[in-house]
């Protein structure tokens, strides 16, 4: 049987980074949430390439996967969103 990773609990003071893998997001769709993850007490990080838009997408390939790699690379990130 594969061994199973279990991730850490989020507790106040956990950073959430939040990247956008497919459809651009937008201040206005994520205002709110961000105010209220922070107002739980977490710490909230938004990937560089969040808000572009490229055709249908948050960016390019490119800056949309280097988003979601540099989110699941860095170890102060205990959850992507």
């Amino acid at each position: 049987m594969p061994t199973q990773v279990k991730p850490r609990a989020l507790r106040p003071g956990s950073h959430i980074r939040i990247v956008s893998p497919a459809s651009p997001l937008t201040p206005e769709k994520i205002d709110d949430g961000v105010k209220w993850l922070e107002s739980e007490g977490y710490r909230v990080s938004l990937g560089d390439h969040v808000f572009d838009k490229h055709h249908y997408l948050a960016g390019t390939d490119e800056d949309r996967a280097g988003d979601f790699m540099a989110a699941i690379g860095d170890p102060d990130v205990d959850c992507v969103m």
